[in-house]
């Protein structure tokens, strides 16, 4: 199963709590993700949502997670729709990879320098 999981918890920014809509930063980011991935009639894209991923140093966590791979937590990401196709430009490289390593080189530029930590997938 591979899913993209938001923190909802998260800020807007470094200043605000709640974006001018009155969304957090995770919630809103999680919007531009459904909306883009409803535009590309995309089904085979989970989005979740979770309330704290304990990442609060850097807000808009994402956990992008599969049971198969290696799962990824980013964060420090704008909630904005450029970002949300930046991580679904990444995902879709993640999906395509053998055990969830997605080289450096291809990595979408927005991508870089977000991710906190890589975590192996569990096996029975």
């Amino acid at each position: 199963m591979r899913r993209i999981v938001f923190c909802t918890t998260c800020r807007h920014s470094v200043e605000e709590r709640e974006g001018p809509d009155g969304l957090t930063g995770g919630e809103s980011l999680a919007r531009h993700m459904e909306s883009l991935v409803a535009e590309k009639q995309r089904d085979d894209v989970i989005i979740a949502r979770q309330t704290c991923l304990w990442s609060c140093l850097r807000h808009c966590n994402v956990l992008l997670q599969d049971t198969e791979r290696y799962s990824y937590l980013a964060g420090g990401f704008r909630p904005e729709r450029a970002e949300a196709e930046a991580i679904l430009a990444w995902f879709d490289l993640h999906g395509e990879s053998a055990g969830g390593e997605v080289p450096f080189k291809t990595w979408p530029q927005a991508m870089r320098g977000h991710f906190i930590a890589r975590l192996p997938p569990v096996k029975p």
